[in-house]
């Protein structure tokens, strides 16, 4: 599913730009998920308690205090989101020295028709859609994100949520019911309240523990214990069939 914002002081704008973009999804058969903004305020508020968006329609012209420009530079400086691709909206086409350190997406004048959504949702797919899945995560006021590839398993532990990934470990606040609401359960099982493991990072199965390709013994709850035995039998099955 893509996370798209409309940050835009013109309702009847964000309104009409919103219906485009469900015009897009029933089209393409994509999931989306529009979160509609009417300040930069608002929206940088979203950010420092919600994960990452996919893409942001950023009107120019804002607040007096706090335009499109000023929300981007936050993003990019302040908050280091690198993950969000935006696509600025403006009346004016005057400004695209001042959105360069910015590193826009795109560009879109007003008005905009919805030949000009179809262009730029193809253009993300084109250059994002096929790449890895990511994992989002907030440490304080930054958005991080890590390719789920990457990912070994998710550990929970207290209040933080630990990922060993092939290249180290991170950590944030944050539960396990997050972890799973971002994850590909196909390659990613829950063995237990504390652990989710990558699929293609383990060496063997056992009755009561994974052994992971690092070394790491963990173990399989009674409560998941049918569960991963399920998969496992799905996962043999077809192993065979395409032998």
């Amino acid at each position: 599913m893509l996370r798209i914002g409309i940050c835009d002081d013109e309702i009847a704008f964000g309104c009409q730009l919103e219906t485009y973009l469900e015009e897009y999804s029933r089209k393409e058969n994509i999931e989306i998920d529009v979160k509609v903004f009417i300040s930069g305020e608002e929206y940088l508020q979203f950010m420092d308690k919600e994960p990452a968006l996919d893409i942001l329609f950023l009107d120019i012209e804002l607040g007096k205090e706090v335009n499109g420009v000023i929300v981007g530079s936050i993003m990019r400086s302040d908050l280091t989101n690198e993950s969000t691709q935006i696509v600025y909206v403006s009346s004016k086409e005057s400004y695209a020295m001042q959105l360069f350190q910015n590193r826009p997406m795109d560009f879109l004048v007003k008005p905009i028709k919805s030949e000009d959504i179809e262009k730029i949702m193809n253009q993300y797919k084109r250059l994002f859609s096929n790449s890895k899945n990511f994992f989002e995560f907030h440490v304080g006021k930054a958005s991080y994100r890590i390719c789920t590839d990457e990912v070994i398993f998710f550990q929970c532990s207290g209040k933080k949520v630990v990922i060993r990934t092939n290249k180290g470990q991170n950590e944030y606040y944050g539960g396990m019911e997050g972890v799973i609401k971002q994850i590909d359960s196909g390659k990613f099982w829950n063995i237990h309240k504390s652990y989710v493991v990558n699929v293609n990072y383990v060496s063997e199965f056992h009755s009561d523990k994974v052994i992971m390709t690092t070394g790491d013994e963990l173990p399989i709850s009674r409560a998941s214990k049918k569960n991963v035995q399920e998969k496992l039998l799905k996962m043999s099955m077809s192993r065979r069939r395409y032998q």
